[in-house]
């Protein structure tokens, strides 16, 4: 008997109290993502393996690898912008306002922001 969609949800719970220990780390959220992906690949068996081999079958595997895939990342986007704000904010001790000394600062975080959503997103 099979127990995918328990054994799923005790995967992600698992993933989410480790990515609770990373307090916004990149890294430690990546490293996170692959033993996620390690856990899941143990879940789930080979597709030769399978009994009713069936494209359906495998597009519901594959549709959980792809979105844990892409939570991961967006959560490692999240942290890069979380730490590039907080570099800016901390530097300046205030926010980012329309003054004409921040328009350097301002172009530096958009870039900085520009990197982030195109090595996540």
């Amino acid at each position: 008997m099979t127990n995918y969609s328990i054994e799923i949800v005790e995967c992600i719970a698992s993933w989410a109290q480790e990515l609770k220990t990373c307090k916004g780390d990149p890294q430690c959220i990546e490293q996170c993502g692959k033993e996620l992906r390690k856990r899941l690949d143990i879940i789930f068996p080979p597709s030769t393996k399978l009994e009713f081999d069936n494209d359906k079958i495998s597009y519901i595997f594959s549709t959980i690898f792809f979105l844990s895939n892409r939570l991961n990342k967006a959560l490692i986007g999240l942290a890069e912008t979380d730490k590039a704000i907080n570099n800016l904010v901390s530097e300046k001790r205030t926010t980012l306002e329309n003054n004409n000394g921040d328009n350097q600062d301002r172009q530096d975080f958009q870039n900085i922001l520009n990197k982030i959503l195109s090595d996540y997103y």
